[in-house]
């Protein structure tokens, strides 16, 4: 029976149960690519002081509109500890990086000055403020650096590090990916004369980011096989993803047995593309039910799958965004129906409808739903769910 969105995301929420063994905390090096899952804040400053932006002398402009020249009385570098604060009249020799002597407020580069003796002059106006780094410019203490549910990435390393924080909490979920169908190969040394699982290597580096994800293969569309693989995989496994065997025709065992082994939440929902996408409980283990068809499963792992995990992990991993309609478009469909859109700035463009349309989910930022019967005009608002990358 296919029940609403709505009552599909009500019984994820009420079913679905945190469990702290479902996290762990990992070395930031070890985590490219991780779903970050608590608010990272800065420890301290960067900078941690007043520095040079450039190679040249640290003064105080109001002492050089004052003299016209300005005495030179010392040199600063990244490695000086003392920094000193400076006297009427006086200037410092600093290199890019060194600090700032206490009660400069600007740097002239070398090459828009000259030395006479031990005096500074100016060639360029000067101002407050000019070629200087201030303490906090980059980031302030306490500022957040990443936020829960972000993908950590090399570039967040440089910061981390020089904050001293070294490890994050992230995903430890164990899931299980299982293919079906008599003309389906594994997509790991293929059978030439079969179907190779296009939908499994996809699905596998996104579950990655949240723990491990460990491939089954594929198994035949004979119901003691994959109850067979379904106990062995529950037995293994926090979260079991399986594909193909979702609809209701002879050989479609999956959601059979899985209320045999324990029961569907719900067996699919009435819209179209995602409709025969179910997430069922074996043993408190969630098993999400995905179509054969690339579209179907991948946009029924993300609606379905990520609020599994969401609800898993205690925190939301799923992006949401509103858009723009970039065109007019009728919906002529029998129900509602979920469509891939391709963003460009705050605008969404509908892509080709269907189940199995690869091209168009290479093309594809996210998806969302359109109403029955309805007729949207460029320029509505709607709802976009943003895929992972």
């Amino acid at each position: 029976m296919l029940i609403s969105l709505e009552e599909a995301r009500k019984l994820i929420d009420e079913n679905i149960l945190q469990n702290d063994n479902y996290t762990r905390t990992e070395s930031i090096y070890n985590s490219i690519g991780k779903i970050v899952l608590e608010d990272i804040y800065a420890i301290k400053s960067i900078p941690e002081a007043n520095l040079a932006a450039m190679d040249g002398f640290a003064f105080n402009v109001a002492d050089y509109k004052k003299h016209g020249k300005l005495k030179i009385v010392g040199k600063l570098f990244p490695s000086s500890k003392e920094v000193p604060e400076i006297k009427e009249g006086e200037a410092y020799y600093v290199t890019t990086g060194s600090p700032i002597p206490k009660g400069a407020n600007a740097v002239v580069r070398i090459e828009a000055c000259r030395i006479e003796g031990n005096y500074l002059i100016i060639g360029e106006e000067v101002f407050e403020g000019k070629d200087i780094k201030y303490k906090g410019e980059d980031i302030r203490e306490g500022e957040i650096i990443i936020r829960e549910g972000e993908i950590i990435t090399p570039y967040h390393l440089g910061i981390l590090t020089y904050q001293g924080i070294r490890e994050v909490k992230v995903g430890n979920i164990n899931s299980c990916v299982i293919a079906s169908g008599d003309e389906i190969t594994p997509f790991v040394n293929p059978d030439k004369n079969l179907i190779p699982d296009s939908i499994s290597p996809i699905l596998i580096p996104l579950l990655e980011k949240v723990g491990k994800a460990n491939y089954y293969g594929v198994v035949r569309d004979e119901k003691e096989e994959i109850r067979k693989v379904l106990i062995d995989a529950k037995e293994q496994c926090n979260l079991i993803f399986f594909i193909g065997g979702s609809s209701v025709g002879e050989k479609d065992y999956v959601k059979k047995i899985v209320n045999e082994l324990g029961r569907m939440l719900f067996e699919g929902v009435n819209t179209n593309i995602i409709k025969r996408g179910g997430v069922g409980l074996i043993e408190n283990k969630p098993i999400v039910s995905l179509p054969g068809q690339v579209v179907s499963a991948l946009t029924v792992f993300h609606e379905h799958g990520l609020h599994v995990i969401s609800r898993m992990l205690n925190t939301e991993i799923r992006k949401f965004m509103k858009a723009l309609l970039g065109t007019d478009i009728e919906i002529k469909h029998k129900m509602d129906s979920t469509y891939l859109f391709k963003l460009e700035g705050d605008k969404a463009f509908p892509l080709r409808w269907g189940t199995g349309l690869y091209s168009e989910l290479i093309k594809a930022d996210g998806f969302g739903y359109l109403k029955k019967g309805k007729i949207y005009r460029k320029g509505d608002e709607i709802e976009i769910q943003k895929f992972l990358f």
